[in-house]
């Protein structure tokens, strides 16, 4: 009786915290952008040869600027998640060696990831002026051959300059914040770079198996130049090409993740960070098309897998894209 009577009081986690929800316009959103996406893939599905005759240039400027610089939304999720755990692992581990090895170790992985952006972006660049130079297309094959092409001085410096300016200005903007706040985006940042891994090894292995050939490489092949043009859903195996499900579209969208590391209580930032995400998407997905680098349905298929690998991890988080006063309450 008396430990019954000392157990009457207590609540079960879930009495004492109310249950999280997708908001009514979250629903909305999501619903429109898949019936959009799923409308697209069946028209691609007819199309996709149309599509690209119609539209597909490479001397695209629109084509070009989103193929050299949208290519980093996966690089930034990663560097910011690693910049977060860097001085989070400072605020809060003790020992002073310990504190600098850990603290060291997480800006080191940072560093890493913005020469891998730095690399995508040299690349293309110097892909591109090379096409230039030469009098070919700008945006021709730099898909597959914009490799080690730029002075390597040139992207360790600005790595390692840019790596310590965001690195002051990431400590400044997590030194006052309380214990709370770090909490959530220490959880922000390990469920994105999970959502980074997902989406990468998922497109990755997708390009693999179904080994499809791009739009651009269509014009190598003598006669008929659609020749080895396969639909969406035809699996041709590993044979080093690559084009279904699109690359560059699954790093547009996800810029989309960054608005979970804005902070909960900024509900205006947090709508401008998911229309950019969108929008980034969107137009990367639609630059894809037009310098004939993909076929509609492979930006179209990418959308929709990464924006629902984005959508459940958000769910995981406890975070809505844009919160609500009430859902702050």
């Amino acid at each position: 009786m008396q430990w019954a009577a000392r157990t009457t009081n207590v609540k079960l986690p879930s009495e004492n915290q109310s249950t999280f929800e997708t908001t009514d316009s979250e629903k909305k959103v999501l619903t429109l952008l898949l019936s959009i996406g799923f409308v697209t893939l069946l028209f691609a599905t007819f199309f996709d040869k149309n599509v690209t005759s119609a539209v597909m240039d490479q001397n695209s400027i629109f084509g070009n600027i989103f193929q050299n610089y949208a290519d980093q939304g996966a690089g930034i999720v990663l560097f910011t998640a690693f910049e977060i755990i860097a001085w989070t692992i400072w605020r809060r581990v003790q020992g002073n060696i310990l504190k600098y090895v850990m603290t060291g170790g997480a800006l080191i992985f940072a560093f890493n990831q913005m020469l891998a952006i730095l690399q995508d972006m040299l690349s293309y660049t110097y892909s591109m002026l090379n096409n230039l130079s030469k009098g070919i297309p700008m945006g021709v094959a730099n898909n597959t051959s914009a490799v080690a092409n730029y002075p390597e001085p040139l992207r360790w410096s600005a790595a390692i300059i840019l790596t310590i300016l965001l690195s002051f200005v990431f400590f400044n903007w997590l030194k006052d914040k309380n214990n709370a706040a770090i909490s959530y985006l220490l959880n922000a940042a390990l469920i994105g770079i999970a959502v980074v891994f997902i989406a990468q090894t998922t497109i990755g292995d997708m390009k693999a198996l179904w080994g499809r050939f791009r739009p651009y490489e269509m014009t190598t092949i003598s006669g008929n130049t659609m020749s080895e043009f396969t639909p969406w859903y035809h699996l041709n195996g590993v044979n080093g090409h690559n084009s279904f499900p699109s690359g560059h579209t699954m790093s547009g969208w996800l810029f989309l993740y960054l608005t979970f590391f804005v902070p909960r209580g900024n509900i205006s930032l947090q709508k401008k960070m998911t229309i950019f995400g969108i929008a980034m998407g969107i137009l990367t997905g639609l630059s894809r098309v037009q310098i004939g680098a993909h076929w509609l349905s492979d930006v179209t298929v990418s959308s929709m897998l990464v924006g629902l690998i984005i959508f459940m991890a958000s769910r995981l988080l406890t975070a809505h894209f844009v919160e609500t006063r009430s859902s702050l309450n």
